[in-house]
Order: structure tokens, then C-alpha cells, then sequence
């Protein structure tokens, strides 16, 4: 499949997706086994998982303060590296085109899903509001990824995360943490 047909058919799957259904549930092994390979694709330190139970705990995971900053220098990094890519590939037009169009795909699905989500346990409206724009931007890296070419790409692995009704709230203390 032409890499920005992948993208399309990304872009088309957003509305339908479950977003934030799975959030407090027990981990699975997929679950478990998908964060390992993200991290291990973006060259990360595995670490324990630790599940987070409720909106709430997501939210002080969220807010705290000493999260490992190497997890957003390691995305950033490899955010460049496949824009390079991508644009080689397809143009800067087309590649700015295709990922706005997933970016804009994503906002409102994200944004009710996260909303409903939260609004089951407790009304935090900041929350949903990162919540959303987490799984939004998860839909821009893995669109970034398959337009570069790179199907298997930790992007795309972290998207399926998300696709899975999770949140990856990140690194904390050595720990990762998943919603």
C-alpha cells in the first residue's frame, strides 16, 4: 500500500475507534507487550509497568512533575528524523497535507471519547482536554511514521495503544505508566 493511502485509511479509522475504553481495566499481555515495544523502538530504558486505576491517579501522574524528560526528547528526536523522511519521500506539501488531515481527523473523536470517559468517574475537564490531545497527537506520529515509510515504527505502535482504549502516561521514578 502507498505509504499516504496508509495514511488515508488511518485517518478514515479515527471516528470508529475506541478511544479511552479500556482506561482502569487490568492490563493484558498485549497491553504490556505493546508498551514494551514502543519503548524498545524508541531506545528507552524497559522498566516496570505500573497500571493506573482512575482518572484521578492519571491526573497526579500526569501533573507530576518529575517525569523522565528522555521519553519526550526520544520522541522529538525521531519526530524530525521521519518529517526528514516523509518530506523526502512525498514533498513537504503532500506530507503537510496528509498529516493535518489525520490531526484534524482526530480532535473531535479524541475529545468526545475523552470527555465520556472521564465524565464516567469524575468531571475533569482539563484531563479529557490532555487526554484527547494525547491521542490525537499519537494519530499525527504513527500518520508521521507510515507516511516515512515505516509501518512497524514505535509511533505506530504507541497509536495501537491508544487504539486499544489505553493512555501511555509515560515515565515516572524509573516506572511507566499506562491508563
Amino acid at each position: 500500500m502507498n505509504e499516504l493511502a496508509a495514511v488515508e485509511a488511518l485517518a478514515a479509522s479515527i471516528p470508529t475507534t475506541p478511544w479511552f475504553i479500556r482506561v482502569g481495566r487490568a492490563l493484558s499481555d498485549a497491553d504490556r507487550a505493546d508498551l514494551a515495544g514502543y519503548v524498545a523502538a524508541l531506545d528507552l530504558e524497559a522498566g516496570p509497568v505500573e497500571p493506573v486505576a482512575t482518572w484521578k491517579d492519571a491526573s497526579r501522574v500526569a501533573a507530576d512533575p518529575d517525569w523522565d524528560r528522555r521519553w519526550w526528547q526520544a520522541e522529538a528526536r525521531e519526530q524530525v528524523r521521519l518529517q526528514a523522511w516523509a518530506e523526502e519521500r512525498h514533498g513537504p506539501e503532500a506530507t503537510l497535507s496528509a498529516l493535518t488531515h489525520v490531526t484534524e481527523a482526530a480532535l473531535d473523536p479524541t475529545r468526545a471519547a475523552a470527555e465520556a470517559a472521564a465524565n464516567k468517574e469524575e468531571r475533569n475537564e482539563a484531563l479529557s482536554r490532555v487526554a484527547a490531545g494525547a491521542a490525537a497527537q499519537a494519530c499525527h506520529l504513527a500518520a508521521l511514521a507510515l507516511a516515512a515509510g515505516k509501518p512497524a515504527h514505535g509511533f505506530v505502535i504507541k497509536h495501537r495503544i491508544f487504539a486499544a482504549g489505553r493512555w501511555p502516561l509515560g515515565r515516572l521514578r524509573e516506572r511507566w505508566y499506562l491508563f
